[in-house]
């Protein structure tokens, strides 16, 4: 049997295909699907009041996820807001990690700066990263999921 070379562009399709279908799972743009039938959206950034995901629980329960402000040497504090149908089921908030603050010697006390964060959310299956962008605004990633949707 003699080897036929599958032509460059082919190749190049599958990797490019392949690079996208994992950075999708975790957490650029598009849906993160998880293996007990939980989904989970984010956007590319929000700032405080925004909106910076939807999950959608296999229940049927969305939770949508929003950021505070950070105040000065505070952290940004992200509310949690589970739904069932239309009406609020319950709404719970939570702190990202930020470095310690420091004397800071000539020039005083420095706070601590922001520090990438994760959170398990529906008991584990979802974790969910929130980082900050150099301009500031905090963006949601979330990991462990696939980009294709789980059948029933």
């Amino acid at each position: 049997m003699r080897f036929r070379p599958v032509p460059l562009s082919a190749l190049t399709f599958l990797a490019v295909a392949t690079v996208i279908s994992i950075a999708r799972a975790d957490g650029t743009s598009g849906t993160a699907y998880y293996p007990n039938g939980d989904s989970a959206l984010a956007v590319a950034e929000c700032v405080p009041g925004d909106v910076c995901a939807t999950i959608t629980l296999a229940s049927g329960d969305t939770i949508k996820v929003l950021t505070g402000g950070s105040g000065r040497c505070n952290p940004y504090v992200m509310t949690f807001m589970r739904y069932h149908g239309d009406q609020i089921d319950r709404v719970w908030s939570t702190p990202t990690d930020r470095n310690p603050d420091s004397s800071g010697g000539f020039g005083g006390p420095k706070c601590g700066s922001f520090r990438n964060t994760h959170m398990l959310v529906d008991g584990g299956v979802i974790d969910m990263g929130i980082f900050q962008k150099t301009d500031g605004a905090v963006f949601v990633q979330f990991f462990g999921g696939s980009d294709t949707p789980v059948k029933p």
